[in-house]
C-alpha cells in the first residue's frame, strides 16, 4: 500500500508583519518544502538499516521528530493564515520545543559516535522513541523516562541566545496567565471601567512574536543533514564492531 503525505501549507505573509519580513517568510516556506520531500512513509530493515538495529531505531526516531516538525509548522500557517492567533503560537512554542529536541539528538548521536559507544547510542534511541512522562509506564520502564522539555530549551539556547527567553514569552501568550487571557483579548477604559474584547488585541505584536519562534525552522534542514551522515557512520561502527544486531528489544 502507498501511502501519500499531504503538502503542507505555507505561512503567509500579510499586513500584520513588516515589508521586511517577506524574505524570512519565503525562506521558511522554501525550508519547509525541502525538508518536506525529506520525509518518509516508511524505513525498511534494508542496507543500512539491515547491519544496524541502532542505526535503524535513530532513523525512526529523526524522522518522527521530522513529521512533527513539518505537522507543526503546517499548523502555525493555517491557524496564521486564518488568524487563529492563539492556536499559531501554540503551534510555534510546541515547534521550538521539537527543534530543540533535534538539534541535541544530533549532538548527542555526535558524542557517542566519537566515542565509539553503542550501548549510549541503543539507550537514547530506545528513550527517545519511548519517553514518557506517565507515571505507570515509567515505573514499569525507568529506561523512558522523558527529560523535560525545558532542558533541551537551555541547551539549545546555548546554541543560540535568547531561544529561552523567547520560549519563555511565548509561553505566557499559551498560558490562562494575564497575557493569555486579559492582555490578549480586551483592554480597560479606565476613564469608566469599561473593559472591551477583540478577537486578538495586538496583531502585529502577536505577528512579530510567532514569526521569531519559526524563525529557526530552517536550521532544522543543516540538522536533518547532519544526522543522515551520522546515523549512516552509526550503521558501519555497529556493522564493524557488532555485526549481529545490537539491543535485542525494540
Amino acid at each position: 500500500m502507498t501511502t501519500t503525505l499531504r503538502v503542507p501549507h505555507h505561512f503567509e505573509w500579510d499586513d500584520r508583519l513588516e515589508p521586511v519580513d517577506k524574505k524570512l517568510v519565503g525562506e521558511i516556506n522554501g525550508s519547509l518544502d525541502r525538508l518536506n520531500e525529506l520525509r518518509v512513509v516508511e524505513i525498511a530493515v534494508a542496507g543500512p538499516f539491515a547491519r544496524s538495529k541502532i542505526a535503524w531505531k535513530l532513523a525512526s526516531y529523526q524522522h518522527a521528530l521530522l513529521h512533527r516538525l513539518i505537522a507543526l509548522m503546517d499548523g502555525a500557517a493555517v491557524a496564521w493564515n486564518n488568524r487563529c492567533t492563539l492556536a499559531a503560537i501554540l503551534s510555534a512554542r510546541a515547534l521550538m520545543e521539537t527543534l530543540a529536541v533535534l538539534a541535541e539528538l544530533e549532538q548527542r548521536v555526535a558524542r557517542f559516535y566519537a566515542a565509539v559507544d553503542l550501548g549510549g547510542l541503543d539507550a537514547l534511541a530506545q528513550n527517545g522513541i519511548f519517553a514518557s512522562r506517565d507515571p505507570k509506564w515509567v515505573k514499569e520502564y525507568p529506561e523512558t523516562s522523558a527529560v523535560s522539555v525545558l532542558t533541551y530549551i537551555d541547551k539549545f539556547d546555548k546554541r543560540a541566545e535568547g531561544f529561552r527567553g523567547h520560549y519563555d514569552i511565548l509561553s505566557e501568550r499559551c498560558h490562562p496567565n494575564s497575557m493569555g487571557h486579559k492582555f490578549m483579548f480586551s483592554t480597560l477604559d479606565r476613564t469608566d471601567g469599561t473593559v472591551r474584547y477583540f478577537d486578538e488585541r495586538e496583531p502585529a505584536r502577536n505577528g512579530q512574536m510567532i514569526l521569531a519562534a519559526i524563525a529557526a525552522f530552517p536550521l532544522a534542514e543543516a540538522i536533518s543533514a547532519r544526522l543522515d551522515a551520522l546515523i549512516l557512520k552509526v550503521s558501519d561502527l555497529q556493522h564493524r564492531t557488532n555485526p549481529v544486531s545490537g539491543s535485542e528489544s525494540l
